[in-house]
């Protein structure tokens, strides 16, 4: 890892400290069926075609949720367009150690979700900042870290050795459809 990439990250984990210990969001379990608003969270492919996560994003419209869905792509320029549900973040739209710049993070708490959906297989700094600042009753994903990012995260690990594949080889739908079967299932009276 190159210097920056280290100091980036090491600043992050700092900022997420921090923001966890002075942060007065009220986390609770918000099962799929009480889900009303969903922010997507997705790594964008090189291309920007991402026609797996706008199948997942029909799905969730299809059962009746208003969705913004927002990716990263790891090069300079986005050749996607923008909309309020649908945006793909690229290094344009950071600022010193690959933080989104401030009007995302406005955008973001200034929206309130009922559920986060990360797909990400893999971390991605400015993903892992926008989980972090997103204004979203209940965040869920992948475990990555054990930096406290998620109000529930499934562990996939166990998954991978079992069938002899790498995180690499797993599809965002695979990812998707384990997150939402606990939220299908997972009963509580938080919400």
């Amino acid at each position: 890892m190159r210097m920056l990439e280290k100091l980036s990250c090491n600043i992050f984990k700092k900022r997420v400290q921090r923001y966890l210990r002075t942060s007065d969001r009220k986390s609770s379990f918000v099962n799929y069926t009480q889900a009303k608003t969903i922010l997507l969270i997705f790594e964008s492919n090189y291309s920007e075609k991402n026609s797996e996560t706008k199948r997942i994003i029909e799905s969730l419209t299809t059962d009746g949720k208003k969705v913004v869905a927002i990716g990263y792509v790891n090069k300079k320029n986005c050749l996607s367009a923008t909309y309020p549900e649908y945006r793909v973040l690229c290094k344009k739209d950071l600022v010193i150690f690959q933080k989104p710049n401030q009007n995302i993070l406005e955008y973001l708490l200034n929206c309130e979700y009922d559920l986060l959906i990360d797909i990400t297989k893999n971390s991605f700094l400015p993903l892992e900042y926008v989980v972090l600042y997103a204004n979203a009753k209940c965040k869920a994903g992948m475990q990555k870290s054990n930096l406290g990012l998620y109000d529930f995260a499934v562990d996939i690990q166990r998954h991978l050795i079992e069938n002899e594949i790498s995180i690499d080889d797993l599809k965002f739908s695979f990812l998707f459809d384990q997150i939402l079967f606990y939220l299908k299932n997972i009963q509580s009276k938080d919400y």
